[in-house]
């Protein structure tokens, strides 16, 4: 009776283990989640024409968000690589908006920066955050400098945004 019960406890700790979802993403999933926000309000300091990739960069971010969902809701090979592909979209257009961003007028240049800035940190902490069995090249790339990766979480990056935010009155606090 004992061995019974003991192997029914046993089965059902394992079971609740492998269903259990690493840290990993929530803490991911809570930082894409922060640089939606984030991201979207640089459309009210820059130039109209760079909206687009602006967008590209908020949507980056949203789907990823999705694909952390779609991952704990069921953390497969197929929704992991899922994950990574959306990664993979949002670091190449944080780049394309870095090199996009050629503003002319010093206090609005200083403001994207900073914004751009944060949401490139953004996504080299939710790099340093995946496994390295799991993580794609260009994760690894991202924290191969360990000195980059700050471990900032959700509430570290809507208190740099509201810095940010105190020095330009065009974007509005989280």
């Amino acid at each position: 009776m004992k061995r019974a019960i003991l192997g029914v406890l046993l089965a059902s700790v394992m079971v609740w283990q492998a269903c259990t979802i690493p840290a990993w993403v929530n803490t991911a999933e809570q930082d894409a989640e922060v640089a939606v926000p984030i991201a979207a309000s640089l459309v009210d300091v820059i130039d109209p024409a760079l909206a687009p990739v602006v967008t590209l960069v908020e949507d980056g971010f949203s789907a990823l968000v999705k694909t952390l969902d779609a991952y704990k809701a069921s953390p497969t090979a197929t929704n992991l690589q899922a994950v990574q592909a959306a990664f993979e979209a949002v670091n190449g257009n944080v780049q394309q908006l870095e090199s996009a961003a050629q503003i002319k007028n010093a206090a609005t240049q200083t403001t994207v920066t900073s914004v751009v800035a944060l949401l490139t940190q953004a996504v080299t902490e939710i790099a340093a955050l995946v496994p390295p069995a799991a993580a794609t090249t260009s994760m690894q790339a991202r924290v191969a400098n360990p000195a980059k990766v700050n471990h900032w979480k959700a509430k570290d990056f809507k208190r740099a945004f509201n810095k940010i935010a105190k020095k330009d009155h065009r974007l509005k606090k989280l």
